[in-house]
């Protein structure tokens, strides 16, 4: 099943919850939510990331998680979120629309669901730093990300197996047409486009994270670095971490 059906399929039981009359602050809504969100990935599948200790336990100690922007720029790479830049141009008025404003909000933090790390892992993702390798399971993230107190929560996060494609095909998503076929009202296939990654990094097996920062009214607690390439969101660190492995 492709993630855009296991999508539907989650979504059509929110609509069936929503017939019945359940509020989406309910237990049952919000945990339907959470399936919806994590397009097919099971509540209880094991994920892994390598963090570099020192911002680890910056977090653990305030009580956030920290999540760079997904742009081009900071993550180094051209092919990074491709719709973020993509414009078009209005043809009664002549101004320029900015269609990655759709998805120039995001942020993100890479996952993984290979059970083991590979001796590259460490120095991939510790940039020569101590590091360590926290494992937890998908429904602990959701948990986190995703809560009934905020009116909004079902359009703010998801977590998503990437999709590893030929740059070729990437740089091709760079167009209007692009943006314009995946507008809809869930933000499934926008949240998607930015869970598309150059086939070459394959072997990193990775599973996104993403925090929509967009999403009006602002998640409460949420703070941002003075330049917004950086979101930081209170998170519950009590009981999410199910092993923890320190570099080599």
């Amino acid at each position: 099943m492709s993630k855009i059906d296991a999508f539907e399929r989650e979504q059509e039981s929110v609509r069936r919850l929503d017939f019945q009359g359940y509020a989406s602050s309910s237990k049952l809504m919000l945990r339907q939510y959470q399936r919806r969100n994590a397009f097919g990935l099971g509540p209880d599948k094991e994920i892994h990331r390598i963090f570099q200790k020192d911002f680890l336990d910056k977090d653990i100690s305030d009580g956030y998680l920290s999540l760079p922007k997904a742009s081009a720029s900071i993550w180094h790479d051209p092919l990074e979120n491709p719709l973020a830049e993509v414009k078009d141009v209005d043809l009664v008025t002549g101004s320029n629309i900015h269609l990655g404003a759709l998805v120039s909000s995001f942020y993100a933090i890479c996952w993984t669901d290979r059970s083991a790390p590979r001796p590259s892992d460490w120095s991939s993702f510790s940039h020569g730093k101590k590091a360590v390798r926290v494992s937890t399971t998908v429904g602990k993230i959701m948990d986190r990300m995703m809560c009934a107190a905020d009116p909004c929560y079902m359009h703010r996060a998801w977590l998503i197996e990437v999709d590893y494609e030929d740059p070729d095909l990437i740089q091709a998503m760079k167009n209007p047409h692009e943006a314009y076929r995946r507008i809809e009202s869930q933000g499934a296939l926008l949240a998607l486009s930015a869970a598309v990654v150059r086939s070459q990094l394959s072997t990193e097996d990775e599973v996104r994270l993403l925090f929509d920062a967009s999403v009006e009214p602002s998640l409460r607690g949420l703070v941002m670095s003075t330049n917004r390439s950086l979101a930081r969101i209170p998170f519950e660190w009590k009981g999410f971490i199910d092993n923890r492995t320190c570099a080599p």
